[in-house]
């Protein structure tokens, strides 16, 4: 189980892109959290704390405790903008969740082993999708997904369905989705297809004698 973010937040009061401006100054970012049926709030959170989270490879992933004028909440980052010059963050929207009821996210997928197919038959492995659907309780939500393989050979792959069970989430894609798979490399294709000309010219020597 994830461990929740504990992020006290204010209410923005000025609106607009000067007031923005401004608040960026001070060390803050403007924020929007809404969901749940409630109504939408204008908030102002760390720039550095909540930048220091987006960083992460399952930072879309993290639930936050808001915590404003007395009241708390829980909400996860579903969007934000970056400068494109400067690379910092300008604002963040963040959606109410309710940890008590399952939530469909993306999650990183991470390789682990080396493949049979890359280790003794030289191929080569290749990421297809780096990232699954799944659906689970928010603070249940796994920081990535671990695929063994080691035991994958030269044309084989995982696929979506292939991923272990687990009594915390459900698979929620599309089963068939390749997330890895080795490929023979170039070199051996080229070679083979080499040979296969050579078997073609001894064969037509053969038949012309």
């Amino acid at each position: 189980m994830q461990q929740q973010i504990e992020m006290e937040v204010a209410v923005r009061e000025e609106r607009g892109k000067n007031a923005a401006r401004r608040l960026r100054l001070t060390g803050n970012v403007p924020a929007t959290v809404y969901g749940l049926g409630k109504a939408p709030r204008a908030i102002s959170v760390n720039t550095k704390a909540m930048t220091s989270v987006l960083k992460e490879p399952s930072g879309h992933n993290r639930v936050f405790n808001i915590k404003c004028d007395g009241l708390q909440e829980h909400a996860m980052a579903v969007d934000y903008q970056i400068d494109p010059v400067k690379h910092s963050l300008l604002h963040v929207d963040l959606l109410r969740v309710d940890v008590s009821k399952p939530v469909t996210v993306s999650v990183p997928i991470k390789a682990v082993g080396t493949a049979f197919g890359v280790k003794t038959e030289g191929g080569f492995e290749e990421m297809v999708s780096r990232e699954v659907r799944i659906e689970c309780l928010p603070l249940d939500i796994p920081e990535s997904l671990e695929v063994d393989i080691t035991d994958l050979h030269v044309g084989q792959a995982i696929r979506a369905k292939d991923l272990p069970a687990s009594d915390k989430w459900t698979l929620a894609d599309f089963e068939q989705k390749v997330l890895v798979h080795v490929m023979a490399s170039r070199a051996t294709t080229e070679l083979t297809d080499e040979e296969e000309a050579e078997e073609e010219e001894a064969e037509t020597e053969e038949q012309a004698e």
